[in-house]
C-alpha cells in the first residue's frame, strides 16, 4: 500500500512539527524569478547525467534479486524497485507491482497482497485506467484493512473519481463523480489525525477548490523552509504553492514557485509531473516563447517515456499552441536574419568598395609620394650641384680676373722691354690658355668627384666587364671620356655644347658617346638614363 500519500506523509509530518514562525517567502523580485528559471534550465541541460545516476541506482537494487532466496527479502527488493519507478516509468512500476502481487499471493500474506494490490491500482489510476482500478479495488473490504492502509484506499478512489470528473463531458455524470470524490476525500481526512501533516495535502486541495489561495500560502510557506524534506517532496509543495498564487492572481510568484517545483521534480528525477508543462503555459502567456517551447517539449518527451496518460493528454492540449507560436517566432527571426544578412552583404559590398578605392587611393598617393620624393631628391641633388659649382664658379671667376690682370701686366712689361715683337710672340703662344684650361678642368674634375665620389665605379657597373674604363688619369684627373659622361650626368646632353666645353670636335664627342652606348650591359637606349641615376638618393 504505497500510494503517494503513504510515501511522503511520515517525512512531511516531521517537517511540519519542526517548522514554526512566519513564512520566509515574499513576492520575489524579477531577478529571483529569472534566477529560478536559469537554475531550471541548468537542470534540464543535465538531463543525461541525472537520469544516468538514477539508472545506476536502479541497476544496483536489481542486482539484489539474484542474491536472495527469501520471499520476504525478495518482496522488499521488488518494493524498492517499484518505488524507484513510481513516477519515473509507469510501465516498469506496473511490472514490479505485478511481481509483488504474484510473490504476495505465493506467500499467502494478506497484508502483502493488499499492499501490492494498492500499488498496482495506484499506477493504473495514473495511467487513466479507471475501469481496471475499480475492478481491482471492488473485492477489498475496508473492514479488513489496517488503519495505516485505509488512507491509501481512500486516496486511490479519490484519484479515480477526480480523474473521471475531469474527463467526463456529461454534466450529470461529472456531478456524480464529484460527489463520490468528495465522499472519499472526506473519508481520507477522517483517517488522518489532527496533527498529521498528511492532512496538509488533502486540505490544501479542498482549499484550492474553494479559491482560498492566500490561506494555502500561509500554511505552506513555513513548511517549504524545512531541510528534512526530499527534493521531490519540496517539488510537490512548491507546485501547490504555485497553484495558490494563480488563485491570488500573482502570476510572477506562480512562475517562481512553478520553476522551483519543476527543478526539484527533474532533480529527483521523476517523469510524471505537472509543474514543467504548466510553467510552459505561464511563460507562453508572458511572451517567453523560447522557454515555453523548450519546457513543453521536455514535458511531452517525459510523459511519453513514463507512459503517463493523463499528462500526455494535458501536454498535447497546449503543445500545438506553444509550438505554433514558436514556429512563427522562428520564421520571423529567420526573416529578420535574412534581412540582416542582406544588410550585411550590402554593407560588405560597400566596405569592399570603400577598401578598394582606399587601397587604390593609397597606391596613387604612394606613387605620388614616391614621385614627389624623387623630385625632392632631384631638387636636392640639383641644389647640391648648383651650390658646389656656383662656389667653384665664383672662385674661378675671381681667379681668372686676377689671371687676366697678371697676363695684362706681363704684356705691358714685355711691351716696355721687348717691344711689339715680344708682345706679338706672347699673343701667338697657347701656353697661357693651355695652362688655364688644365687648371679649369682640374677644378671641374675635383668638384664633380666631390659630388659623386663613386662615379667611376658606378659607371663601370653599367658597362660590360671588358669595356670598363680605367678609373682616372694621372693625379686623379678625369679622362676626356669620363668628362663626357660626367657632363651627361650633370644634364648636358647636347654634343655640340659638350664639344665646346671640352675643346673637342663634335664628331669626337659623338664617337665617345656611341662607344659607351655599345659597351652598356643593359642596351644602348637605357644607358644614358642609367647614367643620370648615378649617385641619386632614390
Amino acid at each position: 500500500m504505497k500510494g503517494i500519500l503513504s510515501r511522503i506523509l511520515p517525512v512531511l509530518s516531521a517537517a511540519f512539527v519542526s517548522c514554526t514562525g512566519p513564512g520566509i517567502y515574499t513576492t520575489p523580485p524579477q531577478r529571483e524569478v529569472e534566477k529560478a528559471l536559469e537554475e531550471l534550465d541548468e537542470v534540464i541541460d543535465r538531463k543525461d547525467e541525472i537520469e544516468s545516476r538514477k539508472d545506476l541506482t536502479i541497476a544496483s537494487i536489481r542486482k539484489g534479486l539474484g542474491k536472495t532466496g527469501s520471499d520476504t527479502a525478495r518482496y522488499r527488493i521488488l518494493d524498492r524497485l517499484y518505488s524507484e519507478y513510481y513516477q519515473y516509468d509507469i510501465d516498469s512500476a506496473v511490472f514490479y507491482a505485478r511481481e509483488k502481487l504474484a510473490l504476495a499471493c505465493k506467500t499467502g500474506s494478506r497484508q502483502l497482497i493488499t499492499d501490492a494490490t494498492f500499488d498496482l491500482a495506484d499506477r493504473y489510476a495514473l495511467s487513466g485506467m479507471f475501469t481496471e482500478v475499480l475492478d481491482i479495488m471492488a473485492p477489498i473490504d475496508t473492514a479488513t484493512l489496517e488503519k495505516r492502509t485505509i488512507a491509501s484506499y481512500y486516496h486511490i478512489y479519490d484519484t479515480v473519481y477526480g480523474g473521471l470528473e475531469a474527463s467526463s463531458d456529461d454534466p450529470v455524470l461529472s456531478l456524480e463523480y464529484k460527489q463520490k470524490k468528495d465522499r472519499y476525500r472526506a473519508g481520507l481526512l477522517r483517517t488522518l489525525g489532527e496533527n498529521d501533516i498528511s492532512r496538509i495535502y488533502v486540505e490544501t486541495e479542498i482549499m484550492r477548490d474553494e479559491g482560498l489561495g492566500t490561506e494555502i500560502l500561509d500554511r505552506l510557506e513555513p513548511l517549504t523552509a524545512s531541510d528534512t524534506l526530499t527534493s521531490h517532496q519540496k517539488g510537490i509543495l512548491y507546485y501547490i504553492s504555485a497553484k495558490a498564487c494563480q488563485i491570488c492572481g500573482d502570476r510572477e510568484k506562480a512562475i517562481w514557485y512553478m520553476a522551483l517545483s519543476a527543478r526539484h521534480d527533474l532533480e529527483t528525477p521523476v517523469k510524471e509531473y505537472k509543474s514543467l508543462y504548466e510553467l510552459a503555459s505561464l511563460l507562453y502567456e508572458t511572451g517567453d516563447i523560447r522557454r515555453a517551447y523548450r519546457y513543453i517539449t521536455r514535458s511531452v518527451n517525459d510523459a511519453i517515456a513514463a507512459n503517463a496518460a493523463t499528462n500526455i493528454q494535458s501536454t498535447y492540449t497546449i503543445l500545438p499552441v506553444i509550438s505554433g507560436s514558436y514556429n512563427r517566432e522562428m520564421l520571423r527571426n529567420q526573416r529578420q536574419l535574412g534581412y540582416c544578412l542582406i544588410g550585411v552583404c550590402l554593407l560588405s559590398i560597400a566596405l569592399a568598395t570603400a577598401i578598394f578605392f582606399t587601397i587604390r587611393g593609397n597606391v596613387k598617393r604612394s606613387q605620388a609620394n614616391a614621385k614627389l620624393k624623387e623630385y625632392v631628391n632631384l631638387l636636392k641633388e640639383s641644389n647640391n650641384i648648383k651650390e658646389s659649382y656656383i662656389g667653384r664658379y665664383i672662385d674661378m671667376c675671381s681667379y681668372y680676373i686676377g689671371g687676366l690682370e697678371r697676363y695684362r701686366s706681363q704684356l705691358r712689361k714685355s711691351a716696355r722691354t721687348g717691344g711689339f715683337a715680344e708682345v706679338s710672340e706672347k699673343l701667338r703662344s697657347s701656353e697661357f690658355i693651355d695652362r688655364e684650361l688644365d687648371n679649369f678642368y682640374a677644378q671641374f674634375d675635383a668638384t664633380f668627384l666631390d659630388l659623386f665620389p663613386d662615379f667611376v665605379e658606378q659607371l663601370n657597373a653599367l658597362l660590360q666587364p671588358d669595356k670598363q674604363i680605367d678609373c682616372k688619369s694621372k693625379d686623379g684627373i678625369l679622362t676626356t671620356e669620363l668628362r663626357v659622361v660626367a657632363l651627361i650626368r650633370l644634364g648636358v646632353n647636347d654634343s655640340v655644347k659638350i664639344a665646346d666645353f671640352l675643346r673637342r670636335s663634335v664628331s669626337t664627342i659623338y664617337n665617345y658617346r656611341v662607344k659607351l652606348r655599345n659597351s652598356a650591359l643593359s642596351g644602348r637606349e637605357e644607358f644614358e638614363n642609367q647614367v643620370m641615376k648615378i649617385g641619386r638618393l632614390i
